[in-house]
């Protein structure tokens, strides 16, 4: 099927869900909308994998989830994805990313994590997306929770990293082509009280949000109650029928993924230029052309310490053009510039 507007035809930046294209993951349907506001002709080549061609000016491209262009080399693709490959190259250009190992067998890793006493430590997949399979382990961890940790590496992935944790906050930033374009704060899924409901009572309430859905067809996801937040706030002393204090912040997960009901809060006019130029480095040692780098930084107003955690080949842009609070960053109009429309 092929789309185009007709002249003086316009679709609202602002609408994140865009008509008739709902079955279509968000950051697809940015570039989309943004595509055919130029007066360009998409043409949806196969929905379920959200692959489109773009033609206008000239000129005709291929795009794959949003993100995914022939801009960017398979080789960079696969590089991005396995994390111990993407380490090795970022230190080598001389940028700082958590220390570690890669184990291949749950015998290897248990004896690396022996020598590493009174350190918090990271498990996972050297792939993963979304959080998947990522562990943090506390300081003096019981040799069960490493095992378990590492079982849960190594069943997604024939390599599993144990790396030191890294103290700071976590940012993604998003360049696009020679810029970083935008930076995001994803917070872990969470509530604040009120002194009156319970914690499944406010995540029933935030779940309300038109913005939150399921599948990544809307700017965020809803807040779930299973197994995982379940065992985090026990860990915190609190159940899904606590009443937390007025504007106390209850976290019901620990990784800071907007997959799993986090949100996603727009820095990027706060983020000190040193660490956008840092990521457009890190992009650049891949020789990615659209990239999201992890950061993880003590004070992003101001230049120090930082560690980059990982790259991600197929960024997705709703955390930017439709924040839980902060501005719309457009960056589909930046993708769409970097192609040549």
């Amino acid at each position: 099927m092929k789309y185009k507007l007709e002249p003086g035809q316009s679709l609202d930046p602002n609408e994140f869900i865009l008509k008739g294209f709902e079955d279509l993951e968000i950051s697809t349907q940015i570039v989309i909308r943004d595509a055919l506001n130029r007066g360009l002709e998409v043409e949806i080549l196969e929905r379920k994998s959200h692959f489109i061609r773009l033609n206008g000016n000239g000129k005709s491209r291929l795009v794959k989830e949003a993100s995914k262009t022939e801009l960017d080399s398979y080789m960079t693709f696969l590089v991005m994805e396995n994390k111990t490959v993407t380490k090795r190259i970022l230190e080598e250009s001389n940028i700082e990313v958590p220390k570690g190992t890669s184990v291949s067998d749950i015998s290897s890793g248990l004896e690396f994590l022996k020598k590493i006493q009174n350190r918090i430590m990271v498990v996972k997949p050297v792939t993963t997306n979304f959080g998947i399979g990522i562990t943090i382990l506390p300081k003096d961890s019981h040799e069960s929770e490493q095992a378990k940790a590492l079982e849960l590496a190594l069943s997604l992935s024939e390599t599993a990293i144990i790396e030191e944790f890294a103290p700071g906050n976590e940012y993604r930033f998003l360049v696009i082509g020679d810029e970083c374009v935008a930076v995001c704060n994803r917070i872990p899924a969470n509530v604040k009280g009120d002194g009156k409901k319970t914690i499944r009572e406010l995540i029933e309430e935030k779940n309300q949000d038109p913005r939150r859905g399921v599948g990544h067809v809307t700017p965020l996801e809803k807040i779930q109650l299973n197994d995982t937040e379940l065992s985090v706030l026990k860990e915190a002393g609190k159940d899904p029928n606590t009443i937390p204090k007025s504007e106390e912040t209850v976290f019901v997960r620990k990784n800071s993924n907007i997959s799993t009901g986090g949100d996603s809060v727009d820095v990027t006019d706060l983020a000190h230029v040193s660490y956008k130029k840092l990521a457009v480095q890190a992009a650049k040692a891949v020789d990615a052309k659209i990239c999201g780098v992890d950061i993880i930084v003590e004070d992003l107003s101001s230049e120090g310490k930082y560690k980059i955690l990982e790259l991600n080949f197929n960024p997705v842009l709703y955390i930017h053009n439709y924040p839980y609070s902060g501005k719309n960053r457009k960056v589909g109009e930046k993708i769409l510039d970097l192609l040549g429309f």
